[in-house]
């Protein structure tokens, strides 16, 4: 287990850091525990979803971080969720 996916699961709270470009908050770069910035080294997906219950959109980001490859989806009400893939 990476020390990410360790501080992640003992912490459960999070910030996202993001490119911000002329639409705003567009791609994260970097997820934020404590007083640690972990970096994202790729993008490996991202899709734009629409949630069938509330009409919102979700982005769902596949990324590679630390040795492991998480999933952080955005709501349309603008919360974040972070989970880890089983892929590896």
């Amino acid at each position: 287990m990476s020390g990410f996916r360790k501080e992640v699961e003992q912490s459960g709270k999070f910030e996202l850091r993001f490119y911000a470009g002329y639409k705003g908050d567009e791609t994260p770069r970097s997820v934020i525990i404590g007083d640690r910035e972990f970096k994202i080294d790729e993008i490996l997906s991202r899709k734009r979803v629409l949630d069938q219950k509330c009409g919102k959109r979700i982005e769902i980001y596949k990324c590679k971080m630390e040795g492991e490859i998480v999933e952080i989806t955005k709501f349309g009400s603008g919360e974040w969720s972070l989970s880890f893939s089983k892929e590896t």
